[in-house]
């Protein structure tokens, strides 16, 4: 049993790894500069990054859009990753992806992210071709991303994503639950953002996505994000809030909401950052009278990059949530530490982490190699 445990928590957590790393090194090569202009510990932004990003795929000073040179330097980039897990006294599992990336502006309104990608498993025939995780475009409706809509699939605008991880495990705190719920602040959701900068390094936004429903009761749209950050120089604190709605099964509908405050601080090379959220469920086992239970936790997270091509990393995991079908809330707590390293120009990365967890569940890591072209 314990064994089959352990499986469940590793395929969890290797599930969240097959989220792509959303790295472009095309980016780097229109822009002819250095990958790590823009990321710290790949694929993590700086502060280069995130502004970039922010202002929708931009330079602060970029060059007047034309046609014919968007043509010859076209943002494409195929990434290969491949990964073998193994658990404490059970049986480890290998899988990988190649995953191929389109994505950055097209003049001073329009900017675009696509992807496409390809998993295999271990075994025959075990290709699986997956629907993109981010098929979006954004309009600038206010220039220099100080207001934008966006629209399509995407990832919501979280203080760490999940996406764009260095770590090979998911934060524990994004995907929690009460129950019968599924819906996480973490999935790429399907809807529209309206959002931009508000001067002095403060930004908001607000994103109206797909319900997570198991019928038909229920409107398509009508879930909630909400996000706001102020930026200090390189450092950052911010808070957000998730209003959700799920059709269970029958006429049974769950409500879900979630709040939470985060905080993203740099030394010199290391940089510590982390989060705690507050989550509830008001059906969370799916009765006809319904039972509300709560749960909260969080993480903390360091990396520090000991050299330019090398880094370390260490994560503390905290959840208080029911376990099983009860309302009784128990810690749950997890550490993981790990190390990175960058080979041929940055376009190669090898990673390891371990997790050491409580509650008599078996310990679990990874390694993986990631290339990019």
């Amino acid at each position: 049993m314990r064994r089959i445990v352990a499986a469940a928590v590793v395929a969890a957590g290797l599930g969240l790894v097959a989220e792509p790393a959303l790295a472009i090194p095309a980016f780097a090569r229109r822009y002819k500069v250095e990958c790590h202009f823009c990321h710290d510990i790949y694929p993590k932004l700086n502060l280069m990054g995130q502004r970039f990003k922010e202002r929708g795929f931009r330079m602060e000073r970029e060059e007047t859009f034309e046609v014919a040179n968007w043509a010859r330097t076209v943002p494409l980039s195929v990434r290969a990753m491949g990964n073998r897990s193994f658990v404490q006294d059970g049986d480890g599992s290998s899988f990988g992806y190649v995953k191929g990336v389109s994505a950055g502006n097209l003049g001073d309104r329009i900017s675009y992210w696509a992807d496409d990608a390809v998993i295999f498993t271990e075994g025959d025939d075990n290709f699986t071709h997956i629907k993109p995780d981010n098929l979006w475009a954004r309009v600038e409706i206010v220039r220099g991303g100080r207001l934008y809509a966006k629209g399509g699939r995407f990832e919501l605008d979280i203080p760490f994503t999940q996406t764009r991880t260095p770590h090979l495990f998911g934060y524990d705190i994004y995907f929690a639950n009460t129950g019968s719920e599924s819906d996480s602040v973490a999935r790429h959701q399907e809807g529209v953002e309206v959002g931009g900068e508000l001067g002095s390094g403060a930004r908001w936004s607000a994103a109206l996505v797909q319900r997570v429903n198991r019928g038909d009761g229920l409107s398509r749209f009508g879930n909630l994000y909400l996000r706001a950050s102020k930026r200090f120089v390189r450092n950052r604190v911010g808070g957000f809030a998730y209003f959700g709605k799920s059709q269970l099964g029958g006429s049974l509908v769950d409500q879900t909401f979630r709040v939470g405050g985060d905080g993203d601080f740099w030394f010199n090379r290391l940089n510590v950052y982390g989060l705690y959220m507050y989550g509830r469920n008001d059906n969370s086992f799916a009765s006809a009278r319904g039972v509300a239970v709560g749960f909260h936790g969080g993480f903390v997270q360091g990396d520090y990059r000991l050299m330019d091509p090398l880094a370390v990393t260490l994560r503390f995991n905290f959840v208080n949530r029911p376990v099983g079908s009860s309302t009784a809330r128990e810690w749950e707590s997890s550490a993981f530490p790990g190390a990175q390293v960058w080979l041929i120009d940055d376009r190669l990365k090898l990673s390891f982490e371990y997790g050491f967890l409580n509650k008599g569940r078996s310990d679990f890591g990874a390694v993986q190699a990631e290339v990019a072209f």
